[in-house]
């Protein structure tokens, strides 16, 4: 039976990156107090294995150090202070650090989903389940990955979790069309900008949702709804949602 469209759920993209600083634990407590459904982060794995909440594979934008995040151990990188990427991130929010993938899963509200983007090969596999298996207790979380082999694995050792492959154009989705709809993968995350209703169409019609990123106007927003997109990232959850509840309410008295 093919999935039926539901109402999306819109998560924080690296928390809400918006008013704090990415992948920090502040960006992704302060997406759910803004009522975000759920936040997104991407994960690297240092060089004594441990699983952290980073975006780069080197130090050179986030830290202002030249270090390569696979070559140096957890406790060389932790007490370095993540930089401001945007003008609107809040001085109260200065210092925050490195924070470890289990940190969060810690903390993971029971009500909130929690999407994990994997940024390397399987190679941390094996340290990703130790994290997930020791310190998630409650919450939901789901899977992200351009790497294909990566988001097999994880859909072979998760099999109840959603598992999404990663795609930022046509072309390289389509060269995974047949592997997508033949897979156990839940579905498809897609850059936003390529997105219309026929390609969600396309893929619901083999029982494989569609999510996307990154969506900040709610020009974007209303057309990601209107294509039947289930899952919307967003750097700034709290304004967006409040922008199309307006334009909703507004839409309903006309």
């Amino acid at each position: 039976m093919t999935k039926k469209p539901t109402s999306p759920l819109y998560a924080g993209h690296r928390g809400a990156s918006y008013l704090a600083p990415e992948n920090t634990l502040a960006s992704q407590q302060l997406a759910w107090q803004l009522g975000a459904a759920g936040t997104e982060c991407d994960i690297l794995m240092t060089k004594d294995q441990q699983v952290i909440m980073f975006h780069d594979h080197d130090g050179k934008r986030l830290l202002q150090q030249v270090i390569a995040i696979a070559d140096t151990n957890y406790a060389e990188l932790k007490d370095y202070p993540i930089g401001f990427t945007k003008p609107t991130q809040e001085p109260k929010y200065k210092g925050q650090t490195i924070a470890l993938l289990s940190d969060v899963l810690d903390i993971l509200p029971a009500d909130k989903l929690f999407v994990i983007e994997i940024k390397t090969g399987n190679e941390i596999v094996p340290a990703l389940k130790k994290a997930i298996d020791g310190h998630w207790k409650q919450g939901k979380i789901a899977f992200i990955a351009f790497d294909w082999q990566v988001i097999i694995d994880m859909k072979a050792l998760y099999p109840l979790v959603p598992c999404h492959f990663l795609a930022d154009n046509r072309e390289s989705l389509a060269n995974r069309f047949d592997d997508i709809i033949n897979s156990s993968l839940d579905g498809i995350n897609l850059d936003y900008k390529i997105i219309d209703k026929p390609l969600v169409d396309q893929y619901l019609a083999h029982d494989k949702t569609t999510w996307c990123w990154t969506v900040n106007t709610l020009a974007d927003a209303l057309a990601m709804e209107a294509a039947g997109v289930q899952l919307i990232t967003t750097d700034r959850p709290k304004w967006l949602l409040e922008q199309i509840r307006q334009y909703k309410k507004d839409s309903a008295k006309k």
